[in-house]
């Protein structure tokens, strides 16, 4: 890094942890507070990370959800993280004494995420030539401004704290800092921001990154090789993830908002975009904290003062342009339908569409002002910035002297039960303080770190939950509730399903306590379950769902067998099917609407006779199954094993989604998975007793995997090239 040291980098990078894990003091120091409040983080993220740590404490790599729907690839849903490295430190971190993911263990990983996202923003600001304090400063304003201060959802942070080092390289690409070797190296960042799991903010930076070397290339026309060895190694790396996510969404259906869900090859509509753009009023939660909806374009008085003074009186610097250039044009980006430019880019970009969030590209803008306001500290605190600073200061009085006598009165008029019009007084304290500051002729660093810590703590501290309130706490409660329920539920021989009825607590409670539902909380769903009689009485007794947890009895619930503390009832239904059945005889249908028409027409004939089948069907043979022994053994995440014992040749039928990757054998040789009973399994058996296994192990994740590695010792190997080059030779030489 320009005029620096490894070892003084060192010390300022432990120095940063140390501030961020104070900072965060409520998770490192307390038991009082948690970061995973509301229902997504407990109904979704929670159960997923859960059942995948219990995968990988077993010694598996967990691809596969057999917890939901029936069952849905994990990595393929992209969110649940599987792919991404960070994730599976957690994962393996011990169990708290309850088997679960330990609260300890969670708060230091959501600390880790924040020191990650400053610390590369310091490495970012130091490859810029500023001072450590003003690069310190920039990283605290990247880590813990809106975006990344108030964002709950680990797989969307994740995506986002390695925008700056995919510009670190790419701007010293640019600069003719090694190209080829920046190149790569900005693409593998690029490509390691997809492993995090969610799409959205990778995209964008993809966006920005893809503009600027369009830039880059128009300038300097022999520099396409540089660009498109970037891309390529981009392409590989993240290619673990967005594999198995296209695999999966060509067959699925995704919940955007819209009146319907969509497919792959639906557009997601705009007036989508329109709803989640960030609304013009947000404008003012730029300096102002909770002004905002959606997400939060929060940096404060005093990173905007600093990235504003930078811009003014370092115009000529065409890293400061540059910077200036990805700000503003994130931030107009984020207005939306407010702006012609965001849906100009929609309609010609292909598959930003998916990307269904326009505010979430504050997460840039923030990049963008960190920077800057690294640039702007190290102005003002070696001089020759009077004329702007004279100007930031009447800017800074003029704020505060609006500000405050307004939110003093409706503080006064208005008394509040929460914290609300108090934080906007302190911004305009702040401002005050600032402006105080930048009398001197020149600005010491470390009251203004300070005052931007005091700043960044008013707005990002609030997101956190507070485990004493009861309302707020419902969603984790209902996910640790009714223990006993879960574990009456999985003595159970047979591996049947259970129904949440009314959804009385999370839809996703099975996943966290292992034990397998019919429904779940989930962004997307297989076309083939959505398209098939799933729920109804009928389609529970095909998918088996032998057990439904109940607050008021039901003719249709069955027998009641259990009674849980909360005073909720376990019931069992006798006459659904097993989980594996055989059947000899194939029904072709065109399609899985005729599929649904033949099964509900004779549906008892579907229990041990027949099942239905898209094209053509395998040749077997019809006789009495009656005799048949078909037996589900084992029902791990990615392993079946089926014992059958049949009078002739026949389809043994395994109520569990038929998904891309599954692979059989009858005993140990390898056989196609069939496609029955329009989202069902089935495996063709011959006479006699033999042993079916399946593994779930997907092409594009071996294919994303070998590709990833690639991308990844590329980069490795370039960093380590870069090493030996910069380190010094011989005294003399």
């Amino acid at each position: 890094m320009a005029g620096s040291t490894p070892g003084k980098n060192a010390g300022a990078l432990a120095l940063l942890f140390l501030v961020l894990a104070g900072f965060y003091w409520k998770l490192t120091l307390t038991r009082q507070f948690t970061w995973t409040r509301g229902p997504d983080l407990a109904e979704q993220v929670l159960p997923w990370f859960q059942q995948q740590a219990v995968e990988w404490h077993a010694g598996r790599f967990g691809l596969w959800d057999p917890y939901t729907w029936a069952g849905q690839p994990l990595i393929g849903q992209a969110q649940p993280g599987a792919a991404y490295p960070l994730n599976w430190i957690l994962f393996r971190m011990p169990f708290g004494p309850d088997g679960r993911l330990s609260p300890i263990a969670l708060n230091w990983y959501y600390v880790v995420i924040h020191f990650l996202a400053a610390a590369f923003a310091y490495l970012f600001c130091r490859d810029m030539g500023r001072s450590r304090e003003a690069s310190f400063a920039g990283g605290l304003i990247f880590a813990l401004s809106g975006y990344l201060g108030t964002t709950d959802w680990p797989q969307m942070m994740n995506g986002a704290v390695w925008i700056p080092l995919v510009f670190l390289f790419q701007f010293r690409a640019i600069r003719g800092a090694r190209p080829w070797a920046s190149g790569v190296l900005s693409g593998m960042f690029l490509g390691i921001a997809y492993l995090a799991g969610h799409h959205q903010v990778p995209m964008f930076t993809t966006l920005a990154w893809g503009i600027v070397w369009a830039w880059f290339v128009f300038r300097e026309k022999r520099s396409i090789g540089v660009a498109a060895a970037a891309l390529a190694v981009m392409l590989c790396t993240g290619a673990l993830q967005t594999l198995p996510a296209y695999e999966y969404g060509k067959l699925a259906r995704r919940w955007v908002s819209a009146p319907e869900p969509v497919e792959w090859n639906q557009p997601v509509p705009y007036s989508v975009h329109a709803e989640y753009d960030l609304k013009a009023f947000s404008l003012f939660g730029l300096v102002l904290p909770e002004v905002k909806m959606h997400f939060d374009p929060f940096v404060g008085v005093v990173a905007l003062t600093l990235a504003l003074i930078a811009a003014a009186a370092c115009w000529r610097d065409s890293r400061i342009r540059l910077l200036a250039f990805l700000g503003v044009g994130a931030l107009v980006y984020a207005l939306g339908h407010n702006s012609i430019f965001q849906g100009f880019l929609y309609a010609i970009t292909p598959d930003l569409d998916k990307a269904r969030t326009p505010s979430a590209i504050v997460a840039l803008m923030q990049f963008a002002v960190a920077g800057l306001a690294a640039f702007g500290m190290d102005r003002l605190r070696e001089g020759g910035a009077e004329a702007w600073t004279k100007r930031a200061r009447y800017g800074l009085l003029i704020f505060a002297g609006i500000v405050l006598p307004i939110a003093l009165y409706v503080t006064l008029t208005h008394p509040l039960p929460y914290p609300g019009d108090d934080r906007v007084i302190l911004a305009a304290v702040i401002a005050l303080v600032l402006a105080s500051l930048m009398s001197r002729p020149a600005l010491a660093p470390l009251p203004v770190i300070l005052l931007l810590v005091f700043e960044l703590g008013n707005c990002a501290q609030y997101s956190l939950l507070d485990l004493s309130d009861k309302n707020r706490r419902q969603w984790l409660d209902a996910l640790h509730g009714n223990r006993d329920i879960a574990e009456f539920l999985q003595q159970q021989r047979g591996f049947a399903r259970t129904e949440i009825a009314g959804d009385l607590f999370a839809p996703n409670w099975g996943a966290w306590n292992g034990v397998e539902t019919n429904g779940g909380k989930a962004a997307s769903v297989t076309v083939n379950v959505l398209d098939t009689e799933f729920f109804g009485q009928n389609g529970h007794r095909m998918w088996g769902v032998a057990y439904t947890v109940a607050n008021k009895p039901d003719p249709n619930y069955g027998d009641d067998v259990f009674t849980g503390r909360s005073g909720l009832k376990v019931y069992h239904r006798r006459d659904t099917f097993p989980r594996a059945w055989s059947v000899h005889e194939l029904v072709r249908v065109a399609d899985r609407g005729e599929n649904n028409v033949k099964i509900g027409a004779e549906f008892d004939a579907y229990r041990n006779r027949k099942a239905t089948i898209v094209g053509t069907a395998p040749a077997i043979e019809g006789c009495d199954g009656a005799a048949d022994k078909v037996e589900l053994v084992e029902h791990l995440s990615d392993r079946i094993t089926i014992r059958a014992d049949l009078a002739c040749t026949g389809v043994a039928v395994l109520s569990d989604v038929w998904f891309p990757g599954w692979r059989a054998r009858v005993d140990h040789k390898l056989t196609d998975v069939l496609e029955v009973n329009g989202a069902m399994r089935g495996v063709v058996v011959l006479k006699g007793q033999h042993m079916i296994t399946m593994r779930y192990r997907p092409v594009s994740v071996y294919l994303g995997a070998g590709l990833s590695l690639l991308g990844i010792l590329a980069g490795v190997a370039v960093g380590v090239l870069l090493r030996e080059h910069d380190r010094p030779g011989p005294a003399g030489s």
